[in-house]
């Protein structure tokens, strides 16, 4: 069964139960480990941190996290090994935080990001492989771009 870790502080209630729901509707399990509502407060750097954690031990390989603006919760999730973090804003980072990255938790601020903007970038950051539509050249170039941040995390993350 596909599957997805997803977390929110207070701002980032009403976006991240309709993307459970959106979620949910394309197959997806979704554990919850930010705020819920009516739940005692969890800040933006906890919530972030609940999601990375998963991701970082493997037992997700993709997560969503949700803040006021995305870039306290980029930050955080950052420093966590093996997660990729990146706030998109339109479909085309969506597709390109995959394609070159390999982005593997996505952040939005929900400030700035109502439900139905989030639901196309979503969908963008899920259907889309590394290297898609690139040519072979620059397909082994960004897995050689990939590797090269892996071995600078097995030396920085200590």
């Amino acid at each position: 069964m596909k599957k997805i870790v997803i977390g929110c502080t207070r701002a980032g209630l009403t976006l991240k139960k309709a993307l459970i729901s959106f979620l949910e509707n394309k197959g997806f399990a979704v554990e919850d480990v930010g705020m819920k509502e009516g739940g005692e407060f969890v800040p933006y750097h906890k919530a972030a941190m609940a999601v990375a954690e998963k991701i970082s031990c493997g037992e997700y390989d993709k997560g969503i996290i949700i803040c006021g603006t995305g870039a306290g919760s980029v930050i955080t999730a950052a420093k966590f090994k093996g997660v990729y973090p990146v706030h998109v804003t339109n479909t085309m980072m969506a597709q390109k935080a995959k394609v070159v990255n390999d982005c593997n938790a996505l952040v939005f601020g929900e400030w700035f990001t109502p439900p139905q903007h989030a639901f196309p970038l979503v969908d963008a950051w899920l259907e889309t492989m590394p290297g898609d539509g690139e040519t072979p050249e620059w397909k082994e170039f960004l897995a050689g771009c990939r590797s090269d941040i892996a071995r600078l995390e097995e030396e920085k993350f200590k």
